[in-house]
């Protein structure tokens, strides 16, 4: 009689079990007896042993052909009890058993009746691959005569390799996440299956460390990837000692086992906004179609660049737009920001002459936010470039690492590296122009963050003192016989930075002399009054007759004293030049007559120098001859350069006496050799007839001689 049949199946991770039998002898089956539920009963048990680690967690199903079918279980191998849901889950530890029992009483299993019971056994999640699960049945019952037990052919399920991953959170791979902890200079919030950091400075890093979990049941390694990098953010995975890059899988890691790695993320300088999230995968090198995912955000980016400029003028308090809480007055400054003055007021402007140099002594601190170092472009920038550019030269830096106000190395246009919350030293020389007109200068000082470009500025003014200073040159002195005429020439140069207006007038006349000045020695007067010479070395020739009236005696001196009162701005300034004249014998006349040349060849254009163009040369011969029958002494002939010509050349030559020929532009120093004249300058012409090589009234010129001068010019 043949009892018992088992097969299985299998189908993810769970096993099926199925015993089935008839009875195929000659004679009907009887019971044996059990104890059911603390009492005796009768009937045919199949039995099933559950394999170590095997979990059944739904009801078995079966039938049988005679009887009353009760699904039971033990925990002993002896004593069983009925099933029910309540008793599940059922955990095979080689004891625990399922079961079917098929009550009856007699011969109540008839010939041909069969039987069938299934239940089925879930594969643990963590059992390893190769992992084998073996398995028989049993069927006790009565043949008539002896109860029998009959054993199924026995059946081994072994476990197939599984891949799969998890990766989640610090700590957490598989979700759930909370609390916190500290990763670099920021915290990091776990929450589910996901992290955060609630806000970063730009120009910094942040990490998130990670935990994975190899939830398959055999060995694997695993890549790691990373999506929703935002645009300009560097990216990279970090083993969990934060230091070593991990290039490639990661692994290989046991089943059940973990693998902690990190993200380290560096934010550039700029970034701005979010949130800015980021994924992380972990993908299984077995199968790759097994992978997992978890989130890291940052949810707002703050500025992390902050700068503040301030100082002084050297001499003066050295903390002007200083910030006081570390935010207003640095380059930080939302809306329009305030002109910040490097001056206690606006009516302490450093005041300067012409020339000078003005010192300030000032300070880049780096208060960044986000803790990093930077270095700093130092600039000054006109805020008038038109005033600016006419008053300043330069604006020079220089280190001053002991804050002592003097340089400390050679000019710097950037600060070096600046640590956080540490302050540069450094001075600004301006140096204004030698010919700097009075007035302001303004400008303001710019440091520039070399790594994100943001600017912290401070305005100033240099103001440039008016100078007012104006000569008149030179002395002079000449003879005249009486009646006669003598002229003289003196320069009134403005050396002071503004133009000067001037008031031209003298003293001489005292033996009823006529004094009379020009501006042009063609029309005259007897003063001159807004007389204006341009600022920074501008000259005019002042030009001033003296009438000598007839029955002076020789001998007489008249000494004029030409004064030159000048207004420059608000200020003033005088000069004097004196004139000597002497009444000589004799009488001198004194004739001049010109030509004109087509251009600097020899054709003539106009005999009489009534007609010239541009680029003429005219020639002036002046001739002064002593037509008196006394001498003359210290006798000088003087012929100014023409407004609006340009000098060629000039010469002289005498006739009637002998002497030195002498030439001079100021009518005290004299040379042997002809000048070269500049605009608003005269030649002077004497003999020096006693060898002295100057002139004086030890020099003669008798009755009859002659003094020819020829003075050849170009028209502009």
């Amino acid at each position: 009689m043949s009892w018992l049949n088992k097969c299985l199946g299998s189908n993810l991770g769970y096993i099926t079990y199925t015993i089935s039998g008839s009875n195929n002898g000659g004679s009907p089956a009887k019971g044996i007896t059990i104890t059911l539920d603390n009492a005796t009963a009768t009937g045919i048990l199949v039995s099933d042993v559950i394999p170590s680690g095997l979990i059944v967690q739904q009801m078995p199903t079966g039938s049988a052909g005679a009887g009353t079918v009760t699904f039971v279980y033990s925990t002993d191998g002896t004593t069983w009890s009925t099933l029910t849901s309540s008793n599940l889950p059922l955990t095979g530890n080689g004891t625990v058993a399922i079961g079917m029992f098929i009550k009856g009483s007699g011969d109540f299993f008839p010939v041909g009746a069969q039987y069938t019971f299934t239940f089925q056994a879930q594969v643990p999640a963590n059992a390893p691959a190769g992992a084998a699960y073996a398995n028989s049945a049993t069927v006790r019952y009565n043949n008539g005569q002896n109860d029998q037990t009959l054993t199924s052919n026995s059946t081994t399920n072994t476990v197939a390799a599984s891949y799969s991953v998890a990766v989640g959170p610090y700590g957490y791979p598989e979700g759930g996440a909370t609390g916190s902890y500290q990763a670099g200079q920021y915290t990091v919030t776990r929450s589910g299956d996901s992290q955060s950091i609630s806000s970063a400075y730009d120009g910094t890093q942040v990490i998130f460390r990670h935990t994975l979990k190899n939830t398959g049941n055999t060995s694997d390694s695993f890549s790691l990837s990373l999506s929703g990098t935002p645009t300009g953010w560097t990216c990279s995975f970090l083993a969990e000692d934060l230091a070593t890059p991990i290039s490639g899988p990661v692994g290989p890691v046991a089943a059940g086992g973990t693998y902690n790695f990190a993200l380290r993320c560096s934010i550039p300088a700029g970034s701005t906004g979010g949130p800015f999230n980021l994924t992380v995968t972990a993908t299984s090198q077995s199968d790759p179609t097994k992978s997992d995912t978890t989130s890291d955000s940052v949810n707002t980016l703050a500025d992390g660049f902050r700068l503040d400029l301030f100082g002084g003028p050297q001499g003066g308090p050295d903390t002007q737009s200083k910030t006081t809480d570390g935010t207003n007055y640095t380059s930080d400054d939302s809306g329009p920001r305030p002109n910040l003055y490097l001056n206690p007021n606006t009516s302490l402007f450093p005041y300067a002459n012409p020339g000078a140099q003005v010192v300030y002594r000032l300070r880049v601190q780096n208060l960044n936010p986000n803790g990093l170092a930077d270095n700093y472009n130092l600039y000054a920038n006109p805020t008038d470039v038109t005033q600016f550019n006419n008053r300043v030269a330069s604006v020079i830096f220089y280190p001053d690492a002991n804050n002592d106000g003097n340089p400390d190395g050679p000019a710097i246009t950037n600060t070096g590296l600046v640590n956080a919350n540490q302050t540069f030293y450094y001075l600004a020389v301006v140096t204004l122009k030698p010919d700097a007109p009075p007035g302001g200068a303004p400008f303001k000082f710019e440091a520039r963050s070399f790594t994100n470009n943001e600017v912290d500025s401070a305005d100033t003014e240099v103001w440039v003192n008016t100078v007012a200073r104006v000569l008149l040159d030179p002395d002079r002195s000449g003879t005249v016989t009486s009646p006669g005429t003598i002229q003289y020439t003196h320069t009134l140069t403005n050396l002071s930075n503004a133009g000067a207006t001037c008031n031209i007038s003298g003293n001489g006349g005292s033996y009823g002399w006529t004094y009379q000045y020009s501006r042009d020695g063609t029309n005259w007067d007897s003063a001159l009054s807004n007389v204006f010479v341009a600022a920074n070395g501008g000259s005019l020739t002042i030009y001033v007759r003296v009438i000598v009236p007839a029955g002076q005696p020789i001998g007489r001196t008249d000494v004029n004293t030409v004064t030159a009162s000048c207004t420059v701005g608000a200020a003033t300034a005088t000069d004097t030049a004196t004139e000597t004249t002497t009444v000589v014998g004799g009488e001198l006349r004194l004739q001049k007559s010109a030509k004109t040349y087509k251009g600097s060849g020899p054709d003539v254009r106009s005999l009489d120098g009534s007609t010239a163009y541009p680029g003429d040369d005219i020639e002036y011969t002046v001739v002064a001859e002593n037509i008196g029958t006394g001498n003359l002494t210290q006798a000088i002939v003087t012929d100014p350069l023409p407004a609006y010509t340009t000098f060629v050349s000039v010469s002289a030559s005498i006739s009637g006496f002998t002497g030195t020929i002498l030439y001079s532009t100021d009518g005290s120093s004299w040379n042997t050799m002809a000048p070269s004249l500049s605009p608003g300058q005269s030649v002077y012409v004497a003999v020096d007839t006693n060898g002295d090589n100057t002139i004086t009234n030890a020099d003669v010129m008798p009755p009859g001689a002659k003094i020819t001068i020829t003075l050849r010019v170009r028209v502009q």
